[in-house]
């Protein structure tokens, strides 16, 4: 008779280009596009993000639309006034959008 306890599912399988070995919590970090040929997506495990400092690819979005918010409520005179100029208010949305839908 088959018990519960031997018929456990194994792990998901996936790979750490990190640490170079096998994962069973590697997550897409990067992508690298070539000029030519195929591109490579890199993955990396729980315990190589927290030690790098690296985000899975879902929640970079936020983090770029962010730094892009930031960066030009920084240097552009109309943001520093009462509300945001247009183009501040845009990159806010987009900020706002990728929060959204982050998972």
């Amino acid at each position: 008779m088959t018990t519960p306890s031997n018929t456990a599912v194994p792990a998901p399988f996936g790979w750490c280009h990190w640490h170079k070995g096998p994962s069973g919590t590697a997550v897409l970090v990067d992508l690298v596009e070539e000029n030519y040929g195929p591109g490579a997506a890199l993955y990396a495990c729980a315990p190589c993000r927290e030690q790098r400092g690296l985000l899975p690819v879902v929640e970079q979005a936020h983090e770029v639309a962010y730094r892009d918010y930031l960066l030009h409520t920084t240097d552009c005179e109309g943001c520093s006034r009462i509300g945001r100029c247009d183009v501040g208010g845009r990159l806010r949305d987009i900020y706002q959008q990728a929060l959204d839908e982050a998972p």
